[in-house]
């Protein structure tokens, strides 16, 4: 990731709404993460390994195409991208 950092200019009034929409953005994302970290237990549990060890057998073939193991990877996939945007949302300072 970049350390590069940009600014934005806002009008004085607008901040509060920024700080706003920001923080129901990253309760969102942090009700969602829990959700989706919920799901990867489940599915650790169901099959007697962790997501790591499933996402390499997977990814070399060695599962087949059972739905559940696609359902597995989508959430192993939107876990990933929720936690990327929560970790952009705590370096934006206002």
């Amino acid at each position: 990731m970049s350390s590069m950092v940009n600014t934005l200019t806002l009008q004085k009034e607008a901040i509060p709404l920024v700080r706003s929409g920001l923080a129901m953005k990253k309760a969102a994302l942090e009700f969602s993460l829990k959700r989706y970290n919920e799901r990867m237990e489940s599915f650790e549990r169901r099959y007697g390994m962790d997501s790591q060890t499933f996402a390499a057998r997977f990814g070399k073939g060695e599962l087949g195409d059972e739905a559940d193991w696609f359902e597995w990877e989508y959430v192993l996939d939107a876990y990933g991208e929720t936690l990327r945007q929560l970790q952009i949302l705590e370096h934006i300072h206002l």
